[in-house]
């Protein structure tokens, strides 16, 4: 996804500028910023990360009290400074989150009115249709309907358009957008984050609702803006986007579990989710995309296991593509961490078009797909700047494990007392991830030693198997070293077929119920001289032979919460192994924070 903002203040690239650098986490190809001054408008653009745009933007002299900015992750078009955003025609600059669908066809149609066009990007087109209304003498906001009635697909757009006395216009379909009115002025953007603590004042406008933002109001076309006032305090923001100590925000965030897990530990949200009758329901489905797609995978065993619920999982993307059956009583749990995620809020609309409860596990309150669902649980992250996603992924199964004990106790499956140790194990979670992050020396050196490969192997038994894959992506993310997971009952059904002495086999083998299959595909791998790697207790190590950083102890731990106290180890690989190869480990290329469109 891009990042999209917009200011009308006494002086806007500055919040522009701010704005852009909380943005960059949603894309980092390029960015760049148009300014309104003196009724011209001003365009500078930068390929690479947002330094590069400032760096541009020192050497000249601009002030003006209207300004849009953007940073980009590329769909059409490479990452180059031609296809950076804004774009301009004439008199009109636009800058887009989203993907127009139909933009060949439109885009042929301007060729054959005289328009010449410099990107190969899709967005370009809106500006120049906007001009071409424009040139027909329809006033601005005319001309900017009469624009979306042509585009098919999702959409946020920031615009600018000469002579129209300082005024940002903005609207989107299918995009997230947020406005706000602050103290110094107006401002727009793709979502809170971007926004100043300036902003106090936060509006979620409709589809396809026209906003005029001036320095001294905000309107819905002609008419004053009439929607749900949302109030928030940004002043954490420069907290947020600072790394303290840590060398990067993967780093921090992975040490913030910690204090997020006593957080959590604490406080009891029984009450919340007692909202959901899980006593009658025949199923769940629970769908998700990547990172929270495992720990959709995880919340299945616990649902399973202490509920008696049948749980489906579903990849978001493919979900309403094959007509999934929806039964009576089924509630549908929708995981998201931005509450962004096009394919996740397509499937949302899908299922409650079928009449299917829905439920929404979102990091963000205010989001989309959490305003649309029936009910929304929060997971409590707190913002999450590193790309690869490590805290919101704990604390998605922090909740899910909460939300499994409230299913158990209202259908009564286990004993009261196996209900009572499973909350006691939940209150040990911190604690256990302290003790694992003051080990990480350990890590180090298993990471120093797997980075020499650029091919891995991930296995795993039962829940493991989801934190297996899920360290697999992890360490594709931001090391590009080549990963893959399997269930490791899987490993004699192909993939044993790539062991030797050049592919090693990263095996999660915490003491549990199927410790002893475990072993026998330990014993497997180390017979086809594949290097082996394990993250496990001491009661493992009496049946392997390993070096010290070929081996990762870990506490003994309760069944239950194996999965959240995992996947520990398999972030600190992979922000370790990252470190080693010298990668940019919070924006690895080619990816960004969610993805807002299909």
């Amino acid at each position: 996804m891009c990042g999209i903002i917009g200011a009308v203040t006494e002086s806007a690239i500055e919040p522009v500028l701010e704005g852009l650098g909380r943005l960059e986490y949603r894309g980092y190809d390029s960015s760049g910023i148009s300014i309104l001054s003196n009724n011209k408008i001003q365009t500078i653009k930068a390929q690479g990360k947002l330094n590069n745009l400032k760096e541009r933007l020192s050497m000249q002299s601009l002030e003006g009290k209207c300004c849009i900015g953007h940073t980009r992750w590329a769909t059409h078009g490479r990452a180059n400074v031609t296809n950076a955003h804004p774009h301009q025609c004439g008199q009109v600059s636009v800058v887009h989150n989203g993907i127009i669908e139909n933009y060949l066809q439109l885009k042929q149609q301007l060729m054959q009115w005289g328009h010449h066009f410099d990107s190969s990007t899709d967005s370009e087109v809106v500006p120049h249709l906007i001009n071409h209304y424009l040139a027909q003498q329809m006033s601005p906001e005319e001309a900017i309907e009469k624009t979306i009635t042509q585009l098919k697909g999702s959409y946020a757009l920031g615009i600018l358009i000469n002579g129209t006395s300082n005024n940002l216009y903005a609207i989107k379909q299918g995009s997230p957008l947020v406005i706000s009115q602050g103290n110094n002025g107006a401002y727009m953007a793709s979502d809170a984050m971007g926004l100043g603590a300036d902003s106090s004042k936060i509006y979620y406008p409709k589809d396809n609702q026209l906003i005029t933002l001036n320095n001294h109001e905000i309107k819905l076309c002609s008419r004053s803006l009439n929607t749900k006032i949302h109030y928030v305090n940004n002043k954490h923001c420069s907290k947020v986007i600072s790394k303290g100590e840590h060398s990067s925000f993967m780093e921090k965030e992975i040490f913030e579990q910690v204090d997020l897990l006593k957080k959590l530990s604490v406080n009891n949200y029984y009450d919340k989710y007692s909202a959901i009758n899980f006593k009658d329901l025949n199923k769940i489905t629970i769908i998700a995309c990547g990172t929270s797609y495992y720990a959709a995978s995880v919340a299945k065993t616990w649902f399973e296991k202490y509920a008696n619920i049948l749980v489906e999982i579903d990849i978001a993307s493919e979900y309403r593509y094959r007509s999934p059956i929806i039964i009576d009583n089924e509630l549908t749990i929708f995981v998201s961490q931005s509450g962004e995620t096009a394919d996740t809020l397509a499937a949302l609309r899908y299922a409650k078009s079928k009449s299917a409860q829905t439920l929404a596990l979102v990091n963000v309150a205010n989001s989309t797909i959490a305003r649309e669902a029936k009910f929304t649980f929060e997971i409590y992250a707190g913002p999450e700047i590193g790309v690869a996603s490590t805290k919101a992924f704990t604390c998605q199964l922090a909740i899910f494990y909460k939300i499994a004990m409230e299913a158990a106790k209202q259908r009564s499956f286990i004993e009261p007392s196996e209900l009572k140790e499973l909350a006691l194990n939940f209150m040990q979670l911190p604690y256990i991830i302290e003790k694992i992050l003051q080990n990480r020396t350990d890590m180090k050196m298993m990471a120093k030693k797997l980075s020499n490969y650029s091919n891995i192997l991930f296995l795993g038994r039962g829940a493991l198997t989801a934190i297996a894959q899920e360290g697999a992506l992890k360490l594709k993310e931001i090391s590009y070293i080549h990963a893959e997971a399997y269930a490791a009952g899987e490993l004699k059904h192909g993939p044993i077929a790539l062991l030797d002495e050049k592919m090693p086999v990263v095996v999660i083998a915490p003491k549990n119920n199927l410790t002893d299959k475990l072993l026998s595909n330990i014993q497997e791998v180390q017979a086809r001289n594949a290097p082996l790697f394990i993250i496990g207790d001491s009661s493992i190590r009496e049946y392997v032979n390993l070096q010290e950083d070929e081996f990762f102890e870990l506490p003994l731990i309760p069944e239950s919460i194996l999965p959240i106290i995992s996947v520990i180890p398999m972030q600190l690989l992979a922000l370790y192994s990252a470190k080693i190869l010298g990668k940019n480990i919070d924006q690895p290329r080619n990816l960004a924070k969610s993805v807002t469109v299909e």
